[in-house]
Parts: structure tokens; C-alpha cells; sequence
């Protein structure tokens, strides 16, 4: 499939294929068929990157925070990464199914969607880690922002590919 044979802004080649792009150096791109080990590898260095670079506000501000107890906003924000990345590479690499899209993989990388990605991402580091934190605190049991956070990550990711095609049909972009 196409990617403007699919919804707007949604790569599902990657979801529907066992060939990856590879980067020769120098300009040169090439596509190789990939076993799931190699397919996964390839995808969650991909994901990864994406959230990194595009969540490093929250991220920074995060890293900055003065050490705390174990459950502090590092150990939550930490754990919402790894989800989100882990969550990420499954939805590109159609293991997982992102909710209310019956469509299968990511989303492209159009300047509307990375501009999305940015507020998206970073919404989510908030909400997860600084939630579990104060969700810790308040119930005064540290699991607790663990609790909180692996769920709001996990969620959050799964609906992304959707709310990603939502804001693709509303700018226009195909």
C-alpha cells in the first residue's frame, strides 16, 4: 500500500512489509528484507530517536529536578519512556494495533505531524511522570507513580497514531 493510498499521515509500509530502509552513507539509500529481530531493532532505534529529540523540553527539566527519593520524576519519566519507545516500535512494526484506528503502523514524519509530536510527547512526559510523582506523594506509596505512569504512556502511544490521523485530515495533508 501506498502511503496516499492509507489514511492521512500514517506510514503503514513498515507495518505491512519485512523490508527496511537502509542508509549506505554518502546519499545512498537502499531497502533490505529484515527477519522480526532485525525489523524490531531497526524500528525501535527509530522511535527512540523520535521521542528523545522531540520530547528534550520535558526531558532537560526532568534531568535538571534536584535528586529525590527513588520514585521521583526520573524513575517516572523514565519508565514512560522506555513504554512509549517499546509501545512506538510494536504500532511501526504492526505487532500492536493503535487504538480506535483500524489502520496498522506509525506516523509519517510531515512537518504537522513532528509539530504534533512535540506537544504530544511532551503533554505526555508531564502528565505520566510529574503525575505519578504527585500521585506518589499524595498516597504516600512510591509503586504508585510507577502505577500511574506505565499506564498514561502506554495509552497515550496507542491512541497517537490516531489523534495523528485526525490532525493530518484537518490540515489537509495526504
Amino acid at each position: 500500500m501506498r502511503r496516499r493510498d492509507g489514511p492521512p499521515g500514517r506510514e503503514t509500509q513498515a507495518a505491512d512489509s519485512t523490508e527496511r530502509r537502509i542508509w549506505y552513507g554518502y546519499g545512498t539509500l537502499g531497502r533490505a528484507e529484515k527477519d522480526p529481530l532485525g525489523m524490531f531493532l531497526q524500528d525501535v532505534v527509530r522511535i527512540y530517536a523520535e521521542i528523545s529529540v522531540l520530547s528534550l523540553p520535558v526531558l532537560v527539566v526532568v534531568m535538571l529536578l534536584p535528586p529525590g527519593v527513588w520514585y521521583d520524576a526520573t524513575a517516572t519519566a523514565l519508565v514512560a519512556w522506555m513504554l512509549m519507545t517499546v509501545v512506538g516500535t510494536l504500532i511501526r512494526g504492526g505487532w500492536v494495533q493503535p487504538l480506535v484506528t483500524e489502520t496498522r503502523g506509525w506516523v509519517t514524519l510531515s512537518p504537522w505531524l513532528l509539530a504534533l509530536r512535540v506537544v504530544y510527547f511532551n503533554l505526555t512526559f508531564v502528565l505520566s511522570a510529574f503525575g505519578g510523582v504527585v500521585i506518589a506523594v499524595a498516597l504516600d506509596w512510591p509503586p504508585a507513580g510507577v502505577l500511574w505512569a506505565a499506564p498514561v504512556a502506554i495509552v497515550s502511544i496507542l491512541l497517537f497514531p490516531r489523534v495523528a490521523e485526525e490532525t493530518a485530515a484537518r490540515v489537509g495533508y495526504h
